[in-house]
Parts: structure tokens; C-alpha cells; sequence
């Protein structure tokens, strides 16, 4: 028994040993021979800044199996050059040795290696001096050559690259330069300040720990406001109604983006018991950086603010009462129709009455009153000035403002508004006293804006 079992070990052990003889090593299958090329082959522009030395890294990759060590070496082809602008149109010129260096000769791959780098360090200086700031006129057309010729690229245009260095200035700037496309919105009910936040960003990877300052500029607004029309203008937000951060702001060492945060404050925009109410905005200029420069146009950003009471809803009001009105097309209940091209007229046929004219509006409770706006006929803009008084009982009346459309040639705008010191009331009078056709004027639509 022993005797056959040592025997059919010894014919499974043949077997064995055969059908291994008979296997195939799949594992170098669809595999290719070690090849050298540039990874950024044929032509790469690249921005080189403007601060003395400036590194770039051009990547030597090594694909294949693995199994091959090689040294190669970087040359300038200058018939490289010629056959490119031949090809291309170009008339690119040979950066002149003195406008760089390699920081080593060859580069010596070991048979696992992947990728290493040869260090150009350009001359901005040099570069400055031979064809000025962001102009694409020299460059450095590189071969990549084997020392031993052991390995090759498996095309030849990928052992070949056209650096197209072009000098920019190092900035400084806003993320987002310009006027804001968010308006900060507050009004009387809103919190006391609200906190907004900044971005500023450079325009090459940073290395180094920087101080920037921002300030504010009203000559920046002053600038916007001269480009555009009046009624896209700005008001000076006041010095009581933001904070800055104090101090100097700092942009971290290795990172390209910074942030810094300021706050609009409402009590800035209070007077007493005047809100006063308006478009504003706050122009901030990047003013220092402790390194490079500042961006000349994306240094400033126009944040608007806008200061606004809330309209009063009108669904409550009546008109109760009129100096006089025209019956059939000038009643005074159109002053709050919500129609611009309607209006109130006083009576104008069979004795037309001197001015004053005035009429009287129940708002339905006690509100307290901000703001008032008032249009006039689109068609004549014979209203002139216009007195308010308010009231609780529709007895006593206090003056709280007017309205002074002034002379036609001098202000033919169909609306005006008015800010007030707050006041608290049920009943508004409105009193024309002059007109621009005496004795006749009109009043298309009033509103208010404040609290209920």
C-alpha cells in the first residue's frame, strides 16, 4: 500500500512540473517598452513673473514597464525653432542664454521612476529688458536627449517643447473688482449692522506671508457716478455707518486667496429722529501690500447700500376730503388708484379756485411716517410745492415737510420724494401752494414709507 501511494506521488509531481513547463508569463502582455517624453511636448505658454528669479519645472515623464534606468539631458534645438515658425507662421526668436539657467544637467531615472523635473530659472530682469511686459516674442525651444540613446519617446514630437515665456506683473487684487452685483439692504426695522466679507486673491501661486491694508475712497464713487446716469448714482455712505477691520490684513504664505470682513452700521444713518433714507455706497481701494503690487484696476469695489423704508400699503386709505375736485376725470380718489397716467385736478370750469388746493387722506390707523413720494401728472407738470401736515384726530395738524418740484425747465421729473424726521400719524394733509399754471394743478399718486 505504501509502495503505491509513493508512486502515484511521484506521478502527480510529474505532472505538475509538466503542465507548469507548458504555462505562459502573461504578465508583461500588452505592456510597452520604457519610453522618456515631456509632459507639456510641443508648444506651452507660461506667465513669468516679474520679481527678479523665477522658477519653472518642466516634467520628464518615464511610462512603460519599468524596468529600464536612463539618463537624458535637455538641450535648446534652435532647428526645432526654425521648423516650428515654418510650420506655424510664427517669427518666435531664440531666448538668449542670459535670460536663464537649468538648475542641472541631466536628470537620472532609476528603473521605477515616473517623473522628474528640470528647474529653468528665468532672468525677469533680462526678459524685461529684451521684449517688455506681457508681449510673446523669445522663447526656449527644448529637446529632450538620452544619454545613451537607451530610450526614446514613442513619438518623436513628444521629446520636443516650445516654452513661450511671457512676463507678467505680480498683483494684487479684488476677487470681484468693481460695483457689487449684491446690494446690502437695510431699513429701519432691520438689524443694527449688518457683517459683509471681501475677497482678494493674487494672480500667481504665492509663496510669502503678506500685509495688505484697504481703505476708503470717494474718489473711486466719484469716478463711477461721472460714468454713468443720475439715476444710477451713489451717495457717500457716512464714516458713523461702516467699520473696517483695523490693523493690517494679512494674506498667508502659500495661499492665493484672502478675505477680510467689515460691517454696515444702521445707527450711522440715523440722525436723531431722522432716518435719512438713500442709495449709498462704499468704495474700498486695496492701498497697500507688503510684497509685489496692486492690481491698477481691480483694486477697488463699489458695495451698495440701500437705506429704505417699507411702503405702506395703500388698501386701508381713503381720500375724505378735497379743497375742490373735477368730476369726470379729475376725482380724488385717483391719487391712490395706483395708475400714474390718472390724477386728481381741481375744478377748473364754471370759477376755477384760487391756490391753495388740498386734499385730506385717512390712512386707516396710525402709522409712523418716513417718507413720502408724490407724482404729478405726467401730461402737465403744473404741481409745484406741496405742504404736508400730519395728524391723529383730523384736527390738530403739524407741519413734518414739502415737496418743491420747482420750475418746469428747471426739473421736468414727473416724481419726487422726501425724507422726514419720523412721525406718527392718521391723517396726512397734502396743501399745493404754488403751481406752474396757476391757479390749476393735479396730483397723480402719493405714497408713504415707513411703519404700521
Amino acid at each position: 500500500m505504501n509502495i503505491i501511494l509513493q508512486i502515484l506521488k511521484c506521478i502527480m509531481l510529474t505532472t505538475l512540473v509538466l503542465l507548469a513547463s507548458c504555462q505562459k508569463d502573461y504578465r508583461m502582455h500588452n505592456m510597452v517598452d520604457d519610453t522618456l517624453y515631456i509632459r507639456d511636448y510641443e508648444e506651452v505658454k507660461i506667465d513669468v513673473y516679474d520679481w527678479g528669479m523665477f522658477d519653472y519645472n518642466l516634467s520628464v515623464i518615464k511610462a512603460g514597464v519599468g524596468q529600464t534606468s536612463a539618463q537624458v539631458h535637455l538641450v535648446v534645438d534652435d532647428a526645432y525653432l526654425t521648423a516650428y515658425n515654418q510650420k506655424n507662421g510664427t517669427a518666435y526668436k531664440v531666448l538668449p542664454s542670459d535670460c536663464y539657467q537649468f538648475n542641472i544637467d541631466k536628470l537620472t531615472f532609476e528603473e521605477k521612476d515616473q517623473q522628474q523635473n528640470f528647474q529653468i530659472i528665468f532672468n525677469t530682469d533680462r526678459i524685461r529688458d529684451l521684449q517688455g511686459k506681457d508681449r510673446e516674442e523669445y522663447v526656449l525651444p527644448c529637446k529632450l536627449q538620452s544619454s545613451d540613446n537607451a530610450l526614446v519617446s514613442l513619438k518623436p514630437e513628444m521629446s520636443v517643447t516650445l516654452i513661450v515665456p511671457t512676463l507678467r506683473e505680480p498683483y494684487l487684487s479684488f476677487e470681484s473688482p468693481g460695483l457689487s452685483d449684491e446690494t446690502i439692504t437695510l431699513s429701519p426695522t432691520s438689524q443694527e449692522e449688518i457683517v459683509s466679507r471681501s475677497f482678494v486673491k493674487t494672480n500667481y501661486k504665492n509663496i510669502w506671508e503678506m500685509d495688505y491694508e484697504v481703505t476708503v475712497d470717494p474718489t473711486a464713487l466719484d469716478a463711477y457716478n461721472a460714468s454713468v446716469e443720475e439715476n444710477k448714482r451713489f451717495k457717500l455712505l457716512p464714516e458713523a455707518a461702516y467699520s473696517l477691520p483695523e490693523g493690517k490684513l494679512k494674506l498667508e504664505a502659500n495661499h492665493n486667496r484672502s478675505f477680510f470682513d467689515y460691517k454696515i452700521l444702521k445707527n450711522g444713518l440715523i440722525t436723531g429722529t431722522t432716518n435719512l433714507f438713500g442709495n449709498y455706497c462704499l468704495p474700498l481701494r486695496l492701498s497697500t501690500v507688503s510684497k509685489h503690487g496692486i492690481h491698477p484696476k481691480d483694486a477697488i469695489i463699489l458695495v451698495p447700500i440701500a437705506f429704505l423704508p417699507e411702503v405702506l400699503d395703500r388698501s386701508l386709505w381713503k381720500v375724505i376730503k378735497a379743497s375742490s375736485e373735477w368730476i369726470g376725470g379729475g376725482e380724488k380718489e385717483l391719487i391712490l388708484d395706483g395708475d400714474p397716467a390718472t390724477f386728481w385736478h381741481n375744478v377748473w370750469m364754471g370759477g376755477e379756485p384760487p391756490l391753495p388746493h388740498y386734499l385730506i387722506i385717512d390712512l386707516g390707523k396710525d402709522c409712523d411716517i418716513m417718507s413720502i413720494e408724490l407724482s404729478r401728472r405726467l401730461s402737465s407738470n403744473d404741481l409745484k410745492v406741496v405742504k404736508f401736515e400730519l395728524s391723529t384726530d383730523n384736527v390738530l395738524y403739524e407741519p413734518i415737510g414739502e415737496i418743491n418740484f420747482g420750475p418746469i425747465t428747471d426739473n421736468p421729473k414727473s416724481v419726487a420724494e422726501i425724507n422726514i424726521p419720523t412721525a406718527r400719524g392718521r391723517y396726512l394733509k397734502c396743501t399745493i401752494t404754488e403751481s406752474n399754471r396757476p391757479p390749476s394743478s393735479s396730483i397723480a399718486e402719493i405714497y408713504l414709507k415707513g411703519l404700521e
